[in-house]
Parts: structure tokens; C-alpha cells; sequence
């Protein structure tokens, strides 16, 4: 981590409280396996075809009884997971590979956003125009060492370095500190995230992909379980992949009527904040749980050359396509 960066420990915003369960009746539901999916963040729209397999019983149809946690910090659950407290999780693909060179045994079985969502958000009529005026700006980030390689990645192509920006460690406020002054950019915002509350508060934004600067396309968000549950259990990998699956599905075939059983199930969700969100949120779930190793090797190669992991991962221990269902 750069000299300049320090990051304070601190805990990721947690106001919304787990889904509520369906009522519907299901006899055997005393003797359904339960299951436990970690989430990365707090519940938001990224999550609604995970909420819509529950309320729509596709996991009891499936045979299982998932229950859904809320993490105080992103990489929780991957820790969760690789220690067997959560037998599946959602986590960003950079983590996952980080912690498989480290000897976490955790494998993605499908992305849950297809593409590279996180971005440097700026006001349009704010002092930064393209990323090259970031020299001796003030750029809010969350803390979040993973984010550092993409960061710096960009400032690189741009002809910066992290010595020629002002780094503000804002947590994950980052909307708050971008309106109230307090950074000039913020880095971390998520496109169909950040951008949309700034936006639903009247502010006019920019945002810059990284993908325009060096950084390989990501599979932003995955779907991840252990070796133990492929290997011991993968009847219930299985079934997990099969219900997401039809989340996915009804979630692209009926978005209204998605997006409404996710709000009523998360009582804390703003209705309005939600519609727009998940907008911007549905051209990112897949089409298909088919991972591409071409893009897996093409994100691994990068993390190597910006020394996050000191040596390739055979690809086979990062992701599988074996529970992909035929089609959605």
C-alpha cells in the first residue's frame, strides 16, 4: 500500500436488516438443508436475484433453506466461506483472486454482475474534468486496499502517480464527501450505486471507468463457494446455482415484478432510490453463469504485474462453469 494511503479499520453500512423470509407454507421445510449465503455489502439491488429465488421459493423448490447474512466489512465473506461459516458468498473477482494466492479455498461458480461497475466519480462542475486533473486534488477512496491497483493502474495511464494526488480516506460515504467538498473526486463509487444516489440528490456527476485506462474488464461481482462444498456437497451446489439461476431468470423476464418483491422483503429499502438503482443495476446480471477464462487469466495477469499476487493461479482453481445450468 502506498505510503500516503492509510486506511483506519472500520465497518461497511449495515442500516438495511436481512430479507424477511416467505410465509408461504412448505411442509418440509423442518427438513431442508440449511444453507447460508454471505453477502459483501449491505442489501441492495445487486442482491435482488438472490431475493427474488427466496421469496419465490425457487431455493425450497430447489431443496434448500438459505438464509442470508450481512457483512461488517466487504472481504467478510470470503472469510466466511473459506473458513465453512458460510457455505456460499458474494464477493468481488480481485478479492477472490487475492485470497486464492493465498491459499483460501474459494472458487466462483457465476458472476452476479457482468462487468466492471466501480469508477472515479466526479461533479461536472466541479474542478476535475479528466482524470489527468486529479494532480494535487483531494480523492475520497474507501479504504479498501483492492482498490489500489485499480486506482493507481489509471493515474499511471494518465501520467500520474498516487505521490501526485491527495488521498482522503472518507470510508464508504463516499456520495457524502464528494457533495459536502470534502474530496474533489471520490474513487470505489459504483456506477449503478454512488452515481445514482448523487444524482437523486441533484447533483450532476461524471464518472470514469477504469476499463478506459489499462484495467482489464472485471467480473465486478461473484458468486463463490469453497473446495469443501464442491467436493462433499455438490448436490447442493447444485441446487443453489439451479435457484439462482431461475432468480435470474424471472428477474430478466419480469423486472417490475422483481424489483417489488425485493422491495417489500427489505423493509428499509427507499422505493424510489431502489427503481433507479436497479435501472441501472439489470443490464449487469448475466445472461449466462459462463465464466470466460480469457477474461479470468486477463484479470490474474494484471493483479501480477501490479503485485497484488506473486505467481499465476491455475484457472481451475479460481472458477468453474460445472454447475452452469443448460440456459436461463
Amino acid at each position: 500500500m502506498p505510503k500516503r494511503f492509510r486506511k483506519a479499520p472500520r465497518r461497511r453500512k449495515t442500516s438495511n436488516p436481512k430479507p424477511r423470509t416467505s410465509k408461504r407454507p412448505t411442509p418440509r421445510a423442518s427438513r431442508l438443508p440449511k444453507i447460508t449465503l454471505a453477502l459483501e455489502w449491505f442489501l441492495n439491488p445487486d442482491h435482488l436475484p438472490f431475493i427474488v429465488a427466496k421469496e419465490q421459493g425457487f431455493f425450497r423448490e430447489e431443496g434448500l433453506d438459505v438464509s442470508i447474512l450481512v457483512p461488517t466489512v466487504p472481504e467478510e465473506s470470503l472469510e466466511l466461506v473459506a473458513r465453512g461459516k458460510a457455505d456460499f458468498g458474494v464477493g468481488e473477482q480481485t478479492n477472490l483472486i487475492k485470497a486464492r494466492a493465498q491459499r483460501w479455498p474459494l472458487v466462483s461458480i457465476g458472476p452476479l454482475l457482468t462487468n466492471t461497475v466501480v469508477c472515479l466519480m466526479y461533479l461536472k462542475e466541479g474542478p476535475v474534468k479528466r482524470l489527468e486533473n486529479l494532480r494535487h486534488r483531494r480523492v475520497g477512496w474507501p479504504g479498501l486496499e483492492i482498490d489500489l491497483p485499480i486506482l493507481g493502474t489509471m493515474l499511471e495511464a494518465a501520467g500520474l502517480t498516487f505521490d501526485d494526488i491527495l488521498p482522503v480516506d472518507v470510508g464508504f460515504a463516499l456520495t457524502d464527501a464528494l457533495l459536502s467538498g470534502k474530496a474533489d473526486a471520490v474513487f470505489g463509487a459504483f456506477v449503478n450505486y454512488e452515481q445514482v444516489e448523487a444524482e437523486s440528490r441533484g447533483a450532476a456527476v461524471e464518472f470514469v471507468s477504469p476499463t478506459k485506462y489499462g484495467v482489464p474488464d472485471l467480473y465486478q461481482l461473484v458468486v463463490m463457494t469453497s473446495d469443501r462444498m464442491i467436493a462433499e456437497h455438490p448436490h447442493l451446489v447444485r441446487g443453489f446455482t439451479q435457484a439462482f439461476t431461475r432468480g435470474l431468470t424471472f428477474t430478466h423476464q419480469h423486472p417490475n415484478e422483481a424489483l417489488g418483491t425485493y422491495i417489500k422483503a427489505n423493509a428499509m429499502a427507499d422505493p424510489a432510490l431502489s427503481a433507479k438503482t436497479f435501472d441501472k443495476t439489470w443490464p449487469y446480471f448475466p445472461e449466462t453463469l459462463v465464466q470466460d477464462p480469457a477474461r479470468w487469466k486477463s484479470v490474474m495477469e494484471w493483479l501480477l504485474k501490479r503485485g497484488v499476487i506473486k505467481k499465476l493461479i491455475p484457472l481451475e482453481k479460481l472458477f468453474t462453469n460445472r454447475f452452469v445450468p443448460k440456459s436461463l
